[in-house]
Formats: structure tokens, sequence, C-alpha cells
């Protein structure tokens, strides 16, 4: 039974009736479909001449028929939930793909390519053992239109911005912000909020707090930890609060070089090798991590002058 297209139309998707037509046209393209056999059964192929060229809109009762021939999701065509700023071309999906998989930056072309490889660089600038500044890339970040279309851009943003000034502004108050701001970002990356912690614990270790840097996990319960996390975590297990048994997250089945760096330690260590031979070790296989040169350092100095540490 054909619509009548001529007894009313939609009321008009938030941009227009154009916009419309542009979204119909490229899905039945895509779909390798003429507008005869798009309209057969639902309307006459003027109707979607005129509908694709933006002279006016579909009745309502049009648009699941559409959209069902088109197999895509009514919205799609409506234009509700649909955020240009997150739409891709084919080259820019490959942009995407190539940057999931490990590929250098190099020349992107897409938007959201180019953001999510800034974001990296942002992560990897802010770890406080890095000798970058990461303020220029998280304010670009911020700045971009990108970095408001979504929660999850959003709170990456925040947590970038938190994890920057635990760098800046060494010391429990920074690295307590950073906690807070943890606990609330749960749109965020797990990935980043992951390098987010460990930089947290990091910190409270090396501030001689391994009761505060254990209760800061507990209290954030991310998904997964590091296990540069479990091992800052456990490296000093009789300093820690005897009466605390609640388990540590699972752990995350992507290692870093410092993760295998500070395995390594862990091994010697089980082996029968002295702590601070341990972490030297580990310090010396992978020379440019500032962190492990410097927990490194820190377990030499409690081995040789050991302290009661407090949380």
């Amino acid at each position: 039974m054909l619509i009548d297209v001529t007894s009313g139309s939609m009321s008009a998707p938030r941009d227009g009736a154009a916009a419309l037509g542009r979204r119909l046209r490229h899905a039945r393209l895509d779909r390798g479909l003429s507008q005869s056999a798009l309209a057969a059964g639902i309307c006459s192929a003027s109707a979607i001449s005129r509908w694709e060229s933006g002279h006016s809109l579909p009745p309502a009762e049009a648009l699941l028929p559409l959209a069902r021939r088109l197999d895509i999701d009514v919205h799609l065509l409506t234009g509700e939930g649909f955020d240009s700023r997150l739409a891709e071309s084919t080259s820019g999906f490959a942009d995407l793909l190539g940057l999931a998989l490990g590929d250098s930056p190099g020349s992107i072309t897409s938007p959201m390519a180019s953001w999510i490889a800034r974001a990296q660089g942002a992560l990897r600038c802010a770890d406080p053992w890095s000798p970058g500044d990461p303020r220029a890339l998280i304010e670009d970040l911020s700045l971009d239109p990108l970095g408001s279309s979504t929660p999850a851009a959003l709170e990456t943003i925040e947590v970038l911005d938190a994890l920057a000034r635990v760098g800046e502004e060494p010391g429990a108050g920074s690295v307590n912000r950073l906690v807070d701001v943890l606990t609330l970002t749960l749109e965020a990356p797990d990935h980043v909020r992951r390098a987010a912690l460990e930089a947290a614990v990091a910190s409270l270790v090396f501030l001689h707090m391994p009761v505060a840097a254990r209760g800061a996990v507990i209290r954030i319960s991310p998904p997964r930890i590091s296990e540069t996390t479990r091992v800052l975590l456990t490296w000093d297990t009789p300093r820690c609060d005897p009466q605390d048994s609640t388990p540590l997250p699972p752990l995350s089945g992507a290692r870093t070089a410092r993760d295998v760096a500070f395995v390594l330690a862990e091994r010697y260590y089980a082996e029968g090798a002295p702590k601070a031979q341990a972490a030297a070790a580990a310090a010396a296989c992978l020379p440019e991590d500032a962190l492990v040169a410097r927990w490194a350092e820190w377990v030499k100095r409690n081995e040789r002058y050991p302290t009661l540490f407090q949380g």
C-alpha cells in the first residue's frame, strides 16, 4: 500500500528537510538502490526525488518503511541522536583503524583520529615522570569541537588536566584531587583512567603513604589495574594495613613496557635478589622511563634507611 505523501508531513527534524534529504540520498546510493527501487511499495519515485532534494519532508509513516528498506536506524534519517562531529568518511575510518592498531599518527585527515592521537600524546606527556609538557595539548583538546561532543571526551580532558597537575604541583593535595576526579569520571576510557590511577598510586607510595595508595584503588574500584600498580602496592606488603583484606581489582590484559619492567623486578626479587638490585635491574632494562628509575632509587633508599611509613 502506497503512502499518500500529500496527506501531511512529519514535524521538521532538528536540521531541516535539506539535511534529511542528504542523508536519505547518501543511504540510498550506499545501498545501490535507484529512487524507484527505494520507493517501491512505499511511495512514488517522484516523492523520493522531492525528499532527497530537500523540497519537502516525508510523512512520519514513511520514515520507518524507508529506514527498513535501507537497513538503517530511522534516527539516522531524522537526525535525532546524530552528531555530525562524530561522522566519519571511509578514509577517516581508515585513519581510526590504523591508530587503533598501533600505526604512527603520521598524516591524519580524520578529525576524530586527530583528536584521539592528540589525546594519546597528552596522556604520555601528562605522566608526572614524563619530560613533556601536556598543557598545550590539553588546551587544544578542550578547544576542539570534539572535546565537548561526548561525556567520554569531556571526562578524558578532565582526567588529563588532573593528572598533569600532579606533575606540576607534586604532593598529596594534587594526588587526592586526581583520585577525586577518577571516582567521578566513569565515562573516560579505561586506558586513560588506568594510567592516571597508576600515577596516583606511584605518587602516594613515593610519599610514604602505601595505605592511602591502596585505599585510592579500592575507592575508585576500576575494572582493571596495571601490573605496575599491582607491584607498587604489593612490593612492601608488610607496610600496608594488615586489616585491609579487600582484594585488588583484576589485572589488565594489556602490558606496557613499564609493566614488564616492574614484573621483571618482582621475579628477580622472588628468585632471591636483594630488593634494590632487583629494582635496579628493572630500571636498567627501561632507562628511558623516569618512573621506573625513580622507583629503583626509592627502593634503594628505603632498603638502606628503613622508615616506618604511614598511610
